[in-house]
């Protein structure tokens, strides 16, 4: 049996923390329960007397997610068998912030950390680390040469991109908050004997980082070779041959309880048996989950995709710019009627199944009902902030925040903004601020916020995107 503590359910974290002590309380155990056991049983004896591992990871393309609602995942799926090797229910925390783990992990609430720690000097001193569970090169991701497709030549390419270390020299290169990448950048500028400028980025991950890198935003990141293999199948123009390490082993961490290594032998023990080869391969098979973002077929000058009529026809309804819609159904499915996510959106629009109860479809309804579907949703959403935002210009960054992160979190935004002297009613350098930090204890923890914990990110980049490629629309199509 498997209980998961999902990203959904982050803003509740700190109440499940108090849970969890009063549960040990309640069991008249210390807040440190290793403490009080450790001169009678080792630290394993006591994990499988308490039946259950608790292990952090995080959310993303290959570690952890919900198919079909049940979790998936690269560092679930090898959690899951070495709890079943141990007859052990396993407990997941889905935590993006690597700080955030160990902070978890020094205070014993959770039992180890499975998300790829780069097995450093430093690390070692600090905790008990496992044997590799991947060994990966770390390589540099940068942008191809403006116009490329038309040079003539591979040295004309080659030329203009970074091909040795040497080249990092004065760079700024950025990188996820934590990422063991970091030290190696640190590393590498040592041994060049020049300055590599490190941003260290405490809101985006590796792929977002890439996504920015490929739309311009930034100029360079590193990521291990896995999420390099993702990003050249999923964004285009980008160029990742520069590898900045060796192979670097990448392992689970775990404290270390007055030298007992139980286990980590344990765990050691379980990652031998299974081989590198099968780490691989397992790998494999996620990565190419990951993979491939589909791309809309083409379509004839002035048309945006084949369902075209049908969204003019939906858009005329509720009175919306009909690109601007397309926009949004870009953004969400690129024009797959049949596309459904791992958290169960279904469709063009990417319904939720209570939304599309609410408006009466299903997963056989045709694009047409989809749309409309939609389109209703999107009215609904903008008739609740219609009173709250009075500019229809502006108030059309809240409704589609809205349609991605909900209403309330919008609503807290808004709160949020008015209490710290911003203008509830503007979204640029207002409201989007408290929507983008809202993954931050001090704004989802703040009295005025009821929906508590946003990983904002993703609703802050889809306003963006959805209102850039909107003005693309607008250009090239009448």
């Amino acid at each position: 049996m498997t209980k998961i503590v999902s990203k959904i359910a982050f803003f509740l974290f700190p109440m499940l923390l108090m849970c969890a002590c009063q549960e040990r309380g309640k069991s008249n155990e210390n807040e440190n329960l290793l403490e009080e056991t450790k001169d009678t049983i080792s630290v394993f004896q006591h994990l499988l007397e308490r039946g259950k591992l608790v292990a952090a990871t995080d959310c993303g393309v290959f570690n952890y997610w919900l198919a079909d609602g049940k979790p998936s995942g690269f560092e679930y799926e090898l959690l899951n068998d070495f709890c079943k090797s141990q007859n052990l229910e396993l407990e997941v925390l889905v935590i993006d912030d690597i700080d955030s783990c160990l902070r978890l992990l020094d205070s014993c609430q959770i039992d180890l950390i499975a998300t790829g720690i780069g097995t450093t000097k430093e690390m070692k001193r600090q905790y008990l680390l496992t044997m590799p569970i991947l060994t990966q090169k770390s390589v540099l991701v940068q942008r191809m040469p403006q116009r490329w497709n038309d040079m003539s030549t591979d040295n004309e390419i080659e030329n203009q991109l970074l091909r040795s270390p040497m080249d990092l020299a004065g760079r700024t290169i950025v990188l996820p908050k934590g990422s063991h990448n970091v030290n190696v950048l640190k590393h590498l500028s040592d041994e060049i004997g020049d300055t590599i400028y490190i941003v260290e980025n405490d809101t985006l991950n590796s792929l977002d980082l890439v996504r920015q890198v490929s739309e311009g935003k930034i100029d360079y990141t590193v990521v291990e070779e896995y999420v390099a293999q993702m990003a050249n199948a999923n964004f285009s123009g980008l160029d990742t041959k520069l590898a900045v390490s060796i192979e670097q082993p990448l392992g689970w961490a775990m404290r270390n309880h007055d030298n007992d290594s139980s286990l980590l032998m344990a765990v050691n023990s379980w990652i031998d048996n299974y081989e590198q080869k099968n780490m691989r391969r397992v790998l494999a098979r996620y990565v190419r989950k990951g993979r491939g973002i589909m791309k809309p077929k083409p379509m004839p000058e002035g048309h945006i995709c084949e369902y075209d009529k049908a969204i003019q026809k939906v858009a005329r309804n509720i009175g919306w710019d009909w690109r601007l819609m397309a926009s949004i159904i870009y953004q969400e499915s690129r024009f797959q009627s049949d596309l459904e996510s791992e958290k169960g959106a279904f469709g063009l629009m990417q319904l939720m199944p209570v939304v599309m109860e609410k408006y009466g479809i299903d997963y056989d309804s045709s694009p047409e009902e989809q749309l409309a579907a939609g389109g209703k949703l999107l009215k609904y959403l903008d008739d609740c902030l219609e009173d709250k935002v009075l500019d229809s210009t502006e108030r059309v960054k809240f409704v589609l925040a809205a349609y991605n992160s909900g209403l309330g979190h919008v609503y807290d935004a808004r709160r949020l903004a008015e209490k710290y002297g911003k203008d509830p009613g503007v979204w640029y350098d207002n409201v989007d601020f408290f929507i983008l930090n809202k993954s931050k204890a001090q704004y989802y923890n703040d009295t005025c916020c009821k929906c508590g914990y946003l990983r904002g990110t993703e609703t802050y980049r889809f306003v963006d995107e959805v209102l850039e490629r909107y003005e693309h629309y607008k250009e090239s199509v009448n």
